[in-house]
């Protein structure tokens, strides 16, 4: 029996796939023997990339399609007239289902009142098989002919592009279900499984198949991939027509100033950024642009550097997420409040809903399209890059670098925007604030907040509400439950998918997490900060719940 962490790996030259690719065509669809750098790029498209598409229903399968459900930018809508029974689609199909992961339960696969469980394995799952078929072709690529200069040149994309993917899977599950980056106990703290290898490593007999690498090693081994991966493909560059769905030197390095900062590697993430940014294809949108009523995240922005994978917050069907209508999720009051007036991204994100007066996300990526080409979790583009630097600088005391960064993106949001000079706990707050208004609902702002708590020279942390709306089958307003999360309560780690560990006779730990009770209280409350007032209050409750 094959494990099912690792379902895909395969021995030799052998790689199993269920792709049709034109070289595959020619062969099962179940194995295949690859001759061939044009093999391997096909294999490579086929088989590791996450394809890009728009999502109507069924976040709680999909690939890292609960990460916007998480964090303070979020909550659900109420009724106005709750003797009405008209709310959105959203509450049954998203909400409702989404409700493990939204409440931060112990067991996310539960729906509200417990009624349904399916698997919460799809991103652990997906993700390992992808990082598999990454090993196949890491491991024998180097044995693929490429004498003349366009093999060479594909030689050096395929494996940069199969590092570079590798990495970034490997940052995405050991952000779910590792602890944060901790510099004093990385090397005990436990992260994932790590895999590198192309053949099955199962022993029938062996209690144990599995073990979890410490965060330490996962970082090391991510941080050599995305090293590796901006060589290979600084020596061969991303055809121009692939750049958005498929990996560059740029894209790689935009990753890696990421993982540095994560790690709080000042220096490095400083040194990474800033090549980015001074890449061609690295360029903030301009105050135009942005202003012109489309949305800023779409095919052909500026912007974009690099996108895989699905989007589950632009939904092909009105009003699946996030358009605060009655019943569905909507943008957090205190997120909103964040944005002047004056700030162009207000208006073009976000706008509020005239029937719950709550807020939706209407702007930043397209909508109602068969296929979305910005992911809301794997994209990477050019505004990271100066907030990355920027923040790596302020954390080194380079105040004038750190401002000229955030200016250069600030003004470019804001209309008349004067430059600004900030120093010191205030410098790295303006960061972080415009860190949460610029990459909204992108997949940044939970693990961001991990971050901060760990963070050695200036931590923050908050309290977190979410307010979850239940309605009837036959959609008329029940009740509402409140639900905090605190700062450092496991539910910031995924507990590892039951199946996972389930397969040892002797299984690899998990992470703890306990059951979450809901808030009592009759009327929303606000709540004092916790480690300074850097943010103010966490009380999301006033625009989101209406007249909760």
């Amino acid at each position: 029996m094959k494990p099912s962490i690792f379902p895909l790996a395969l021995a030799s030259l052998l790689i199993g796939t269920t792709s049709c690719n034109d070289f595959l065509d020619q062969y099962s669809q179940d194995l295949v023997v690859a001759k061939t750098v044009q093999d391997l790029n096909e294999l490579l498209i086929g088989d590791v990339y996450l394809r890009s598409q728009t999502v109507s229903y069924g976040m709680s399968q999909g690939v890292y399609a609960f990460v916007n459900l998480l964090d303070d930018d979020i909550n659900t809508t109420l009724i106005k007239d709750k003797n009405k029974n008209d709310i959105n689609t959203a509450w049954r199909y998203v909400v409702h289902p989404m409700f493990g992961y939204f409440t931060w339960q112990q067991d996310v696969r539960y729906n509200y009142g417990g009624t349904s469980n399916p698997e919460d394995n799809a991103t652990w799952n997906k993700l390992y098989q992808r990082i598999a078929h990454a090993n196949n072709i890491i491991d024998i690529i180097d044995e693929m002919p490429h004498e003349t200069d366009d093999d060479k040149r594909l030689y050096h994309r395929v494996k940069g592009e199969a590092h570079f993917l590798r990495g970034q899977f490997y940052f995405a599950l050991a952000n779910l279900y590792g602890h944060a980056y901790r510099p004093d106990s990385a090397a005990t703290d436990l992260c994932v499984p790590l895999k590198l290898t192309p053949h099955v490593e199962h022993v029938k007999n062996k209690e144990t198949q599995f073990t979890r690498a410490t965060v330490q090693a996962v970082y090391d081994q991510v941080v050599a991939d995305l090293t590796l991966a901006t060589e290979e493909l600084t020596l061969s560059p991303q055809l121009d027509r692939y750049r958005l769905h498929r990996a560059s030197a740029e894209a790689a390095g935009l990753l890696l100033s990421r993982v540095h900062l994560y790690r709080q590697d000042w220096a490095a993430a400083e040194a990474a950024a800033k090549a980015v940014m001074e890449s061609r294809y690295c360029r903030i949108a301009a105050l135009a642009e942005v202003a012109a009523g489309g949305a800023l995240l779409r095919q052909g922005s500026t912007e974009v550097i690099f996108s895989q994978g699905a989007n589950y917050i632009a939904p092909r069907n009105k009003g699946t997420s996030l358009s605060g209508d009655a019943g569905d999720f909507c943008v957090s009051s205190d997120l909103y409040s964040l944005f002047d007036d004056n700030d162009v991204r207000k208006p073009t994100f976000f706008s509020p809903n005239v029937t719950t007066d709550s807020i939706s996300l209407s702007g930043k990526y397209e909508r109602g399209l068969e296929l979305n080409h910005v992911s809301d979790g794997f994209a990477l583009r050019a505004a990271e890059a100066y907030l990355n630097y920027a923040e790596a600088c302020a954390m080194q005391q380079k105040t004038a670098e750190a401002n000229r960064a955030l200016n250069a993106l600030r003004t470019e949001r804001i209309l008349d925007f004067m430059p600004e000079t900030h120093t010191g706990a205030e410098l790295v707050q303006a960061i972080r604030d415009e860190r949460r208004r610029e990459l909204c609902f992108e997949g940044h702002r939970w693990f961001d907040l991990r971050r901060y708590q760990e963070n050695k020279l200036f931590p923050f942390a908050k309290t977190i509400q979410h307010v979850f709306n239940v309605y009837s089958d036959n959609n008329y307003y029940v009740t509402t439950h409140r639900f905090l999360l605190p700062p450092g309560d496991p539910a910031y780690t995924f507990a590892i998918p039951p199946k996972a560990i389930e397969f040892d006779k002797v299984p690899m730990p998990n992470n703890p997490r306990h059951r979450r009770e809901e808030v009592k209280i009759e009327k929303p409350i606000p709540l004092p900060p916790i480690g300074g007032d850097e943010e103010g209050s966490s009380d999301d409750s006033n625009g989101d719940t209406a007249q909760s």
